[in-house]
């Protein structure tokens, strides 16, 4: 498992999946913002204010009028108490003409410890919440005032409900899109950073280098990648000086073995040298479709000696001084023991002879023991390995079983970067 998480590769991965991440927010965005068709229920508020009196009598007795304050007060906290009650909900329903459902709740409050009650109702009718909160303060009113008949209980609006202004559904969803779209980036940018946080494949190139103390030759992009191969002809010639019988071989399927050596060959051969490619991958062989060469003499026709070396490598039209030796699927035996047999050691010698440069390509590691087999052939190995796909634990172990076949790893070359 990769250990570093560099900042560049988080940044990197979010570059990669912009157009995927980008619908994510999008989704989440239009998501959001049609719930509100669905879903919103706007609850509108009236407010009505009941201001309370309760006469003296000039005939009470002084301690009566002392506790004059504490008779109000009661009343008024019987008020707030029977504004709660379901019976009040109902008849003020019935009396505005609109459904009991309509109306959410109804509450009631004293204000400062004055003889004041702001009864509020609670509905989902802009239009009669005005008149909803007045009827049930009237109503109210006139409860408490037959139920207080002496000292007589007075009981009067002093402030009406301002009429609400009903909230505009256009206006809701464009909010709840413009939360969804942030909702939706947060999780887009928690996704993607625990999923770099969390993966065990290999996007620090610069990490594995250090890591498996071995070079990296060149980072070959999706594109346009002549100057790239350049570049990694320039480290591969650098770390093997000496080598004349080059093995490119990928780790996993799907890591670019194939295009990778095809490209080595080619940028070799541009320096003016004469370069044999040969195609060792006889499971899938994709060297010579690659190079644009028709079906013709292949490896299998030279092991078997049907055919020599010198006629069944094809030239290449369009890079002078490459050749191409085509691979075949075979059937009869297992590509590894043909690699390890002396035919093939011989077929080595007489293309290091002839060519400046041989390339041998593999198929992955990971897959087939062919690799390990033509390790020990070859002079220098390069490994590929495809960003963000290869595991690097994978990466890894062919490093190992490469040294332990008597290979020597030249370096690696990470593709799709």
């Amino acid at each position: 498992m990769e250990l570093f998480v560099s900042f560049s590769e988080i940044a990197r991965y979010f570059r990669r999946n912009r157009p995927k991440f980008i619908l994510v927010i999008l989704a989440a965005g239009i998501v959001c913002g049609l719930l509100p068709l669905k879903f919103a229920q706007h609850t509108y508020s009236g407010n009505t204010t009941l201001t309370f009196t309760c006469p003296v009598p000039e005939n009470a007795e002084s301690d009566y009028q002392l506790q004059y304050t504490n008779v109000l007060y009661s009343r008024v906290q019987a008020a707030v108490a029977l504004a709660e009650e379901n019976k009040l909900l109902t008849e003020t329903a019935r009396r505005s003409g609109v459904d009991e459902a309509d109306i959410s709740k109804i509450t009631a409050e004293q204000l400062n410890s004055s003889p004041v009650v702001k009864v509020t109702v609670y509905t989902s009718n802009a239009g009669k919440a005005a008149l909803l909160s007045d009827t049930a303060a009237q109503l109210l009113a006139d409860d408490m005032e037959k139920q207080f008949p002496s000292p007589k209980l007075t009981a009067r609006i002093s402030d009406p409900s301002i009429p609400a202004k009903p909230q505009s559904k256009k206006s809701a969803m464009v909010k709840s899109g413009i939360l969804g779209l942030l909702l939706g980036f947060v999780l887009s940018l928690c996704y993607g950073i625990i999923r770099v946080l969390s993966d065990h494949t290999v996007r620090n190139s610069r990490f594995a280098e250090e890591a498996l103390k071995t070079s990296l030759l060149a980072e070959i992009p999706a594109g346009n990648s002549g100057d790239a191969f350049r570049r990694m002809r320039s480290a591969a010639l650098h770390q093997a000086p000496d080598a004349g019988i080059f093995l490119v071989t990928g780790v996993c399927s799907g890591d670019g073995g194939d295009a990778v050596a095809a490209g080595f060959a080619a940028s070799l051969a541009q320096t003016g040298k004469t370069v044999l490619a040969v195609d060792a991958d006889l499971h899938d062989p994709q060297l010579a479709s690659r190079a644009g060469l028709a079906a013709g003499k292949t490896l299998a026709d030279v092991l078997g000696g049907s055919c020599p070396l010198e006629q069944a490598a094809a030239a290449v039209p369009s890079q002078p001084g490459l050749s191409v030796l085509a691979g075949s699927p075979v059937k009869d035996a297992s590509p590894a023991d043909l690699f390890a047999g002396e035919k093939f050691r011989k077929l080595l010698a007489d293309a290091a002879g002839r060519y400046d440069y041989v390339v041998l390509c593999a198929p992955a590691d990971a897959d087939y023991p062919d690799a390990e087999n033509l390790a020990g052939r070859s002079q220098a190995v390069i490994l590929t390995i495809r960003y963000g796909s290869t595991p690097f634990q994978s990466m890894k172990e062919a490093c190992r079983r490469i040294a332990v076949a008597g290979g020597r790893l030249a370096g690696f070359v990470t593709t799709d970067a």
